[in-house]
């Protein structure tokens, strides 16, 4: 079997290090920058984010049973989102991998038929999944303009 390198891993590509590897360099970036834009904390963007999925699948929903069912989740995650906002949450490897393998055919459908609608649940998924595995957001830069506090004499 030959070895390949990913992200700093040597041996064989195992699903854990392509999780690794997709959430250290597509999700986690962005998610910290709006931690720490928005001073909310990683639970609270991962509730945040459901809730947007949810939203997403009630809009999409085309029969009654599916608005009936997607708008019940809806009011879920948004009463959840503001009683639990940054109780810490888990995510599991064999979802994150799921909810990729149907981004991916979702991007291959919208490539092929030119019909893109549904892709965007997918990324609310993942960026909320992703954001619940961050343990530690790090601290803003320090602003780069080179402002000085002037104190008066």
């Amino acid at each position: 079997m030959a070895a390949t390198r990913c992200g700093g891993y040597d041996g064989p590509m195992s699903f854990a290090k392509v999780d690794h590897w997709i959430g250290r360099t597509l999700f986690f970036p962005p998610t910290i920058k709006l931690c720490q834009l928005t001073r909310q904390s990683q639970f609270a963007v991962s509730r945040m984010f459901w809730f947007i999925a949810a939203l997403d699948g009630f809009y999409l929903a085309e029969t009654l049973f599916g608005s009936v069912l997607w708008g019940g989740m809806s009011a879920i995650m948004m009463i959840g989102a503001t009683r639990r906002a940054d109780v810490p949450t888990i995510s599991f490897l064999f979802f994150r991998l799921l909810a990729i393998a149907f981004l991916v055919l979702d991007f291959v459908k919208g490539v092929t038929t030119v019909e893109w609608a549904g892709i965007e649940f997918w990324l609310f998924v993942l960026t909320a999944e992703y954001a619940a595995i961050i343990r530690t957001i790090p601290p803003r830069e320090a602003d780069k303009s080179g402002r000085k506090i002037v104190t008066a004499k």
